[in-house]
């Protein structure tokens, strides 16, 4: 059985930490963008590329590096997402209505991925110590 501290865990961890933050980032930093286009054309279009996600397509063997309790947050967080992402495909809610709806969820997944991070953090643990190399897309697993 593989260590959590092991380089394979260290990966799918990280991958798991750079998917939830960069999924974050677009529904919370995007939100302006993705609405007037919902409000002036009433299309859905570009919601995949808001909510494209690696968390779907993760499979239970690389989930099984995680602990019970970064499961349970990883599931929490991600079935946030999902229901930002049903909402915005089957509403027929208003402009005014569906943003202060958004603006709910986003606060409350910006406290989720804060927690997330925490739990993403601790299991990352100290004994690894990543360095990115300036102008290098290498890392360094220590």
């Amino acid at each position: 059985m593989k260590s959590k501290h092991d380089e394979y865990t260290q990966r799918i961890l990280l991958l798991l930490k750079n998917d939830a933050n960069n999924l974050f980032q677009r529904i919370h930093e995007r939100k302006s963008e993705y609405l007037e286009i919902f409000a002036l054309r009433r299309t859905r279009e570009h919601f995949p590329m808001i909510f494209k996600n690696r968390y779907e397509g993760t499979s239970l063997e690389d989930l099984s590096c995680c602990s019970s309790e970064l499961i349970t947050i990883l599931d929490q967080f991600y079935k946030q997402v999902e229901e930002v992402n049903w909402y915005l495909y089957h509403t027929e809610d208003m402009p005014n209505t569906v943003e202060d709806y958004i603006d709910r969820k986003i606060r409350k997944m910006e406290s989720m991925i804060k927690t997330l991070n925490l739990y993403l953090d601790a299991e990352l643990g100290s004994e690894s110590s990543f360095s990115i190399q300036e102008n290098q897309t290498k890392i360094d697993i220590k």
